[in-house]
């Protein structure tokens, strides 16, 4: 059986970036049946604790999207400065960033790792999020296929 290689990463912050933002590159024209199905499996996990579910948000798709293919042209996984980069697409209270990495895409795999993670866990199932955003890429990162899913939280202003 092949091993599947699996990074995650998660930030959460409740300020806003008082500076003006530049313009938002755009990100891909739709959300995808993956992402889809990402936002559906983070909503029955927030659901099964008594959470609101989070309204899929076109603008943090972008975001998102926009993140998971930068990484995957420049080589690398990490958030960088998440606060900044989202706030080029949406104004925001509160935001949060989960990051995922592995060999193949499947939503109900990548919303599983995240809840057993504890700060990812948080990230999903905080009650102060009404908005998330996706963005599934998949392209090599090194020498390896990669699956990258980047998902931006936030709650209005």
């Amino acid at each position: 059986m092949r091993s599947v290689a699996l990074a995650l990463c998660a930030l959460s912050t409740s300020f806003a970036i008082a500076a003006a933002a530049p313009a938002a590159q755009a990100g891909g024209p739709r959300i995808d049946a993956g992402e889809r199905a990402i936002v559906r499996a983070i909503n029955r996990a927030r659901a099964h604790q008594g959470l609101r579910s989070l309204q899929a948000g076109g603008r943090l798709a972008r975001a998102a999207d926009a993140h998971s293919r930068n990484m995957l042209a420049a080589d690398y996984f990490a958030h960088g400065a998440f606060a900044q980069r989202v706030r080029q697409y949406v104004g925001y209270r509160l935001i949060g960033e989960t990051l995922a990495m592995m060999s193949r895409c499947s939503a109900g795999r990548v919303v599983r790792l995240w809840l057993s993670s504890p700060g990812h866990r948080a990230v999903l199932l905080s009650p102060g999020f009404d908005r998330v955003g996706v963005g599934r890429r998949v392209g090599r990162l090194g020498n390896r296929r990669a699956c990258m899913v980047t998902a931006d939280f936030a709650s209005r202003r």
